[in-house]
């Protein structure tokens, strides 16, 4: 599946999704063109999502029926289809099951306004003790069957080719830096902050191509667009590259392919879709990556 294909998401109704919650969209929520910004989208997503509770799976753990384990992160995809942002407006998000896995399942969400679809997401995680991925108990599998989604037999998302995890893959770069804001009670740098990170890349790598002159109107090159990968830990404080290259363009689009660094070790994969705008064919082409496909 591609960053371009319409996920199932899109073609349910609010009704369709067996939970339901209302977020208040916050100032902090709009980007500068005062839409509602991809980065904030996963934030609201996130909510309802973390709030969903799974009663015999809940009951199993409380017991001491299941041993120690952890709940890994590891992608997630976040779109918003139509621009909309409003201070205070109450937004509904509609949340089930997506897929579920020998070890993993992945969420599927909606959001609407006044019962229009307004953005989507995914997130895949994984239950993990300290030697790797465990089998789901019987009784999580019994409580995400019911929550799962109609039309849940399209094919996940594969995995991102293995040369995205290499540093030359990448004909361009940004260095980020992080912050205190940006770690959760994990002590880790979370990742919705990371999603933040590769804002600014593409802002930067914009920036880079069209010069002072159009700084005010880096904000409308901001993904509409993420398909996100986790593959390790990122700390804090510590500095990190992201690798950019541009997979491709059209008249209004361009497709990027990003990468997260620490020295040679790549720490995450990220496709995004943004606005064309004023970036030329020519300075696109530079950024096109040289490893043969």
């Amino acid at each position: 599946m591609t960053i371009d294909e319409q996920s199932n998401a899109a073609l349910l109704a609010e009704n369709d999704f067996p939970d339901h919650q209302q977020v208040v969209q916050r100032f902090g929520d709009l980007a500068p063109d005062g839409t509602t910004s991809t980065v904030a989208l996963s934030r609201l997503f996130e909510h309802p999502r973390v709030g969903l509770r799974f009663s015999r799976f809940d009951k199993l753990t409380a017991d001491g029926g299941f041993k120690p384990y952890q709940i890994l992160f590891v992608g997630q995809r976040v779109e918003r289809q139509t621009a909309f942002g409003k201070v205070g407006a109450t937004v509904r998000i509609g949340t089930g099951i997506r897929a579920i896995g020998r070890s993993s399942y992945t969420y599927g969400q909606g959001m609407f306004v006044d019962g229009h679809l307004v953005a989507t997401a995914e997130a895949t995680v994984v239950l993990a003790d300290k030697s790797g991925p465990i089998t789901l108990p019987d009784e999580l599998r019994a409580d995400l069957e019911e929550l799962q989604l109609p039309q849940t037999s399209a094919a996940i998302a594969s995995k991102p080719d293995p040369r995205r995890r290499e540093r030359q893959y990448y004909p361009a770069a940004a260095t980020v830096h992080s912050r205190v804001g940006d770690v959760d009670l994990n002590r880790h740098v979370n990742y919705i902050a990371q999603l933040g990170w590769y804002d600014e890349a593409i802002v930067s790598y914009a920036h880079r191509l069209l010069g002072d002159d159009a700084a005010r109107k880096l904000p409308r090159y901001l993904p509409w667009r993420y398909r996100v990968t986790y593959l390790g830990e990122v700390l804090h404080p510590r500095s990190y590259d992201i690798g950019i290259a541009v997979s491709g363009h059209d008249e209004h689009t361009v497709h990027y392919e990003l990468g997260l660094f620490d020295g040679g070790q790549c720490l995450g994969t990220a496709d995004a879709a943004a606005p064309r705008g004023k970036l030329s064919a020519t300075a696109l082409a530079w950024s096109r990556h040289w490893i043969s496909s």
